[in-house]
């Protein structure tokens, strides 16, 4: 029996540094681990990888963004006006008489595009507007309604020819700037 207690002894002597090298060992494990996952992170941050990624734009980023995209559209689309050229000089029936008018013409447009198909097909707008002016009563101009239906008269024609010509309507309003009845 002394024997056994001895040779237990010693098996717990001998366990001894086996059992502290194994604890020393999953401590540098563990070390190890912690060090690397430190690190990564600690990289990830500079480096801005994932986890750290940027989450993108700031509502302000992207509201300002929105806000100089929507001013660039404002730039292409804005009114320009185009003088039609001469002044129509037209001859009206009323009864038996003869009277004469004259009309200055601005057509207005929207956006660079239209505006170049515009200025393209002027001389054809010219001559939709003077046909359309030639056909007009001269009692129907002498009152603003019959003014502004002429407007509308005008730029429906116009429109019209403009679609079946340029495949858009490009003109977005007729405006006078003289008229005369006489």
């Amino acid at each position: 029996m002394a024997k056994n207690k001895k040779a237990k002894e010693s098996d717990d002597v001998g366990d001894a540094p086996k059992k502290k090298s194994k604890l020393f060992l999953i401590i540098l494990i563990v070390l190890f681990l912690v060090l690397a996952g430190g690190g990564y992170v600690g990289a990830a941050y500079f480096l801005q990888l994932p986890p750290f990624e940027p989450a993108g734009p700031t509502p302000e980023e992207i509201a300002a963004k929105k806000a100089e995209q929507e001013k660039e559209r404002m730039l292409l689309q804005r009114d320009i006006y185009i003088k039609c050229g001469n002044k129509f000089v037209f001859n009206m029936k009323s009864g038996r008489k003869l009277h004469a008018g004259q009309v200055e013409v601005v057509l207005v447009v929207v956006g660079e595009d239209s505006e170049a198909l515009a200025r393209k097909h002027l001389t054809l707008i010219n001559s939709v507007i003077f046909e359309k002016l030639s056909t007009q009563a001269f009692e129907s101009l002498l009152l603003p309604s019959g003014r502004q239906r002429l407007k509308r008269e005008l730029l429906d024609t116009v429109r019209a020819k403009m679609s079946e010509v340029a495949k858009t309507p490009v003109i977005d309003q007729i405006l006078f700037t003289d008229f005369v009845v006489q």
